[in-house]
């Protein structure tokens, strides 16, 4: 098995912020199925692979070994179509395109900030 597709998998489905059900749902798919992927217990079909990278706008080659980027480039105008498919909701899909723009450090401080917020949140409830 490559369990290392199954990493990608599960940081693909991260970076995304989906749940695997709505993951799976995209890609008509089994939720059960993402997870055996992810936990590498399964290894997906080259349709799977296919589906995925057509679905999410990911690389081919990232997908299968790890190399280069997670996304294909995208024109603003394609991050905003790909953002109305994720949300109905302006802010949402504002979010979405300013977040696929940061360079992966950012990525990294937006995220963190995002897991504190959340955090504190969950602590005054």
């Amino acid at each position: 098995m490559n369990d290392e597709i199954g990493y990608r998998i599960g940081a693909l489905i991260e970076a995304l912020g989906m749940k695997k059900v709505r993951f799976a749902e995209r890609i008509n798919i089994d939720q059960s199925y993402v997870t055996q992927l992810t936990s590498g217990k399964r290894n997906p079909s080259d349709r799977t692979i296919s589906d995925i990278c057509r679905e999410f706008n990911v690389r081919e080659e990232w997908l299968r070994n790890g190399s280069g980027e997670m996304f294909l480039d995208f024109t603003e105008d394609e991050f905003a179509k790909a953002a109305a498919m994720l949300s109905n909701d302006a802010f949402v899909r504002s979010l979405i395109v300013e977040y696929w723009k940061l360079d992966d450090d950012s990525k990294k401080l937006f995220r963190d900030f995002i897991h504190r917020l959340s955090d504190n949140m969950r602590g005054q409830e």
